[in-house]
């Protein structure tokens, strides 16, 4: 079980960019990241897959594995921590989309993590303050 201080807390996914690029990501990244995510690991994933439980188990891998990376911290506690903490929304998703095949549910979701993600990088790329009080916190 990880502990405080096992795994590096990090405010990196949050660092402020250059605010026509932040206005942009508000608006690219849900509009786009949960289509092509979701269209891959559900669409690709779930459905090429016969066997119901790989079906489910190797999308949702693939699916966790890549979010294991963002952001890119080269220690394995803190990726195989992101690994563990995404895996089991991976499988709800695959879960669901294997039983009801809808995506809709599951991208709109997406988007809206996304577009929170969105919000907080446009935060702190309007006030360098905000992103130092963040670090500050940590």
């Amino acid at each position: 079980m990880l502990r405080q201080g096992d795994a590096p807390v990090t405010a990196d996914i949050a660092s402020p960019i250059p605010l026509a690029l932040a206005i942009v990501n508000l608006i690219a990244l849900p509009a786009t990241v949960g289509f092509a995510e979701d269209g891959l690991y559900l669409g690709l994933g779930v459905n090429s897959i016969k066997n119901k439980y790989a079906a489910v188990m190797i999308p949702a891998f693939f699916y966790a594995l890549q979010h294991c990376f963002i952001p890119m911290l080269p220690d394995a506690k803190y990726m195989a921590y992101r690994f563990i903490s995404f895996l089991p929304l991976t499988v709800l998703f695959c879960v669901y989309y294997r039983k009801k095949k809808d995506p809709v549910p599951i991208i709109a979701a997406h988007a809206i993590l996304d577009l929170a993600t969105g919000i907080t990088i446009l935060a702190t790329s309007s006030s360098s303050d905000l992103y130092e009080k963040m670090c500050r916190m940590l």
